[in-house]
């Protein structure tokens, strides 16, 4: 029963969610998909909505580690963001991520988080530009039975004292924070937002798919010509957890020897991740294939119902970069001539 009122639920968020006015998104990025290591996760924020962003809460798919023992005051990343005064005006403005004592911000977290008013670590967002210089605080608490970590960020109602800005956009970039997951599987990150709207309006939520490990297969077939030419046909697939992945843009790459690349022609995923290409060979070739796609806007059926916070709608689901390349082969013109 439990199952079958989850899916109802899910049915109703995601139907929902296609007659709502934009709003909030955040889409997540990180940068590597090898297994059990740390690298850069890249948080991108829009706002495009009628009502301005409230609260953040970001919450990392379980299976990721977390990394919150950064000194007070170390650099941890960076904010690149676009904001409008009050007045309309548009300003860009940027700054450090940095860790925090948190005592520092006992108040900010009883206002942010009254549910919760200790938290494991805390960050502050410096952002500067156009004569304004101002920090929010970030709080972020380890992981829980369905994330690795939440991250929540307070945001003022533009026109309050001290903050006259409506935040439009903003790209976080976390550094050595999160280490991948160690198995294969899919990975869901989740973001809830509240806005500045009239009291009774649901949160609304942002999913993204991290499906590991992404996979390049590559393969080749001679095709030999009656005119006594020789060609070869590359084909392979491009899959993430098994799955395959169509519509994405493949680099073929050949050249004389194992060191020595260059670009040989593009190809685009079709069902099932499958691709190919066929091109003249003169003599001995190595060839390699390689796959950089970036976010990917998926579609809402595949929106997941999240248990913290179930009353949220998901309106908008993005599937991570795909990044892969596959192993290098080789392929040498047949010999001898065609018979009639």
């Amino acid at each position: 029963m439990k199952s079958l009122a989850l899916a109802a639920m899910a049915t109703a968020l995601v139907t929902g969610a296609s007659a709502r006015a934009a709003g909030p998104t955040l889409s997540v990025a990180p940068t590597s998909s090898v297994f059990a290591a740390a690298g850069t996760t890249i948080l991108r924020f829009n706002d495009d909505g009628l009502a301005p962003t409230a609260t953040i809460d970001v919450y990392a798919a379980s299976g990721y580690g977390v990394d919150l023992s950064q000194p007070f005051g170390s650099t941890i990343g960076g904010v690149d963001a676009r904001a409008k005064t009050t007045a309309g005006a548009e300003v860009h403005l940027a700054g450090a991520l940095k860790s925090a004592e948190p005592a520092a911000f006992a108040a900010a977290a009883a206002a942010c988080t009254p549910e919760r008013r200790t938290h494991d670590a805390v960050w502050t967002l410096g952002l500067n530009g156009g004569g304004i210089e101002t920090r929010v605080p970030v709080f972020v608490d380890g992981s829980s039975e369905s994330a690795s970590a939440q991250l929540r960020i307070c945001l003022p109602q533009p026109g309050s004292p001290g903050f006259d800005l409506r935040l439009t956009r903003a790209t976080l970039t976390l550094n050595n924070v999160f280490t991948n997951p160690a198995a294969a599987g899919d990975y869901r990150w989740t973001t809830v937002f509240t806005t500045y709207s009239p009291a009774g309006a649901p949160p609304s939520s942002s999913q993204t798919l991290v499906r590991l490990p992404p996979r390049l297969t590559l393969a080749r077939k001679l095709i030999r010509a009656r005119s006594g030419r020789t060609f070869v046909r590359l084909a392979g697939s491009v899959t993430e957890h098994g799955r395959g992945v169509s519509g994405v843009r493949v680099e073929i790459l050949a050249g004389p020897r194992a060191s020595q690349f260059q670009r040989l022609a593009y190809s685009t995923s079709y069902t099932g991740g499958k691709f190919s290409v066929v091109a003249a060979l003169r003599g001995k070739t190595y060839f390699r294939a390689r796959v950089a796609a970036p976010l990917r806007q998926g579609p809402l059926s595949q929106c997941a119902v999240f248990p913290l916070r179930l009353d949220a709608v998901c309106t908008s689901l993005t599937l991570a970069p795909l990044g892969a390349q596959s192993r290098t082969i080789t392929a040498t013109p047949a010999r001898g001539r065609v018979r009639p």
